[in-house]
């Protein structure tokens, strides 16, 4: 029986690509160097952004992290929240279905609180827990242990092939949504136990879970 969903943040259940595209860019501006490409940029979404300014070859990957974080996070008129969200984490908490979150970003709770959001999740777990990044598994297991249940209790839904590993790693039914960062193409060469193109589609999962 699944007693809660875990969900990726970027791109499942928010989306923020144009706002974290510009931020990165201004940050290459202020130290004179060429911005990377919009193309280049959004292949690192998902990515710890200290992992994304190394693969985008920021001269000092760490200084430009902290650069993004303190002067462009994003303000929440930059993000919109996943329509589809709404209607289905009203139905989880009505179903008594715990819902949490496993994210990259490093200051996640403080945008969760600051976005209108329909419920209060059980858990979020984001890099400031001191947490290894996904692909890493240790976030969702994370997430488990403070649920107090197993990872055959659990469903991870997530936009990424970061997500789909960490999710597998982790040993919880894995969710690959097409809608966000990486496109079915993608996502099915990770095998995710399930693919879906709307977020409403979990409840059909459960009811055969």
């Amino acid at each position: 029986m699944i007693k809660a969903v875990l969900f990726d943040l970027d791109g499942t259940l928010i989306f923020a690509e144009k706002a974290i595209i510009k931020g990165i860019q201004k940050c290459f501006m202020m130290h004179n160097l060429c911005q990377p490409e919009e193309e280049m940029i959004r292949e690192t979404i998902g990515l710890s952004m200290v992992e994304a300014f190394s693969v985008l070859q920021f001269p000092d990957p760490e200084k430009g992290a902290n650069l993004y974080r303190e002067f462009f996070l994003e303000q929440p008129e930059d993000i919109s929240i996943n329509p589809e969200s709404f209607e289905l984490l009203d139905i989880l908490v009505q179903k008594n279905i715990q819902v949490g979150i496993v994210t990259n970003r490093r200051s996640a709770k403080r945008l969760i609180d600051r976005l209108p959001f329909p419920v209060s999740f059980d858990v979020v777990i984001d890099l400031s827990l001191g947490i290894q990044p996904k692909p890493s598994p240790e976030g969702v297991w994370y997430a488990l242990a403070h649920l107090k249940i197993s990872p055959q209790e659990a469903l991870f839904v997530g936009d990424t092939h970061y997500d789909i590993i960490a999710g597998k790693s982790a040993g919880v039914g894995v969710v690959g949504y097409t809608q966000g960062m990486h496109g079915e193409d993608i996502l099915k060469e990770f095998r995710p136990d399930w693919m879906i193109d709307s977020l409403d589609e979990i409840l059909i999962i459960l009811d055969s879970a």
